[in-house]
């Protein structure tokens, strides 16, 4: 699934709301860090990342149809880094999809995250 508008819609909403050095996972930005799993050499790279009173933030786009367990791998390690750098993951939930993302923060308890409708 191309989550390209989303992510759009996305770094707008974070320039918006005061976050600068943002990269993201689309053309026509530096790409975000890529995190990899030892166990399988699995790379995961947030959509967007962005840095407010010098917390580096992470933020992906959450979608109904996206593939179940990646998802929340890749989601349970950004709450994580988040938690460890002391900052914020935003889950960016376009319409029809805030429902599912607030169970799936509840059901994967992401401590860290915070869900926007976008």
């Amino acid at each position: 699934m191309d989550k390209t508008k989303h992510i759009e819609k996305t770094i707008a909403w974070a320039t918006k709301n005061g976050f600068d050095k943002i990269k993201a996972d689309i053309e026509g930005y530096e790409q975000p860090f890529a995190y990899e799993r030892a166990a399988d050499q699995q790379k995961f790279v947030p959509d967007v990342t962005g840095v407010s009173y010098s917390k580096k933030c992470f933020f992906e786009v959450v979608l109904k149809a996206m593939d179940g367990n990646t998802s929340i791998t890749k989601l349970t390690l950004l709450n994580e880094l988040a938690k460890i750098k002391n900052s914020r993951l935003y889950l960016m939930a376009p319409t029809g999809n805030l429902k599912y993302t607030k169970e799936l923060v509840e059901s994967a308890q992401l401590t860290q995250a915070e869900v926007v409708r976008i």
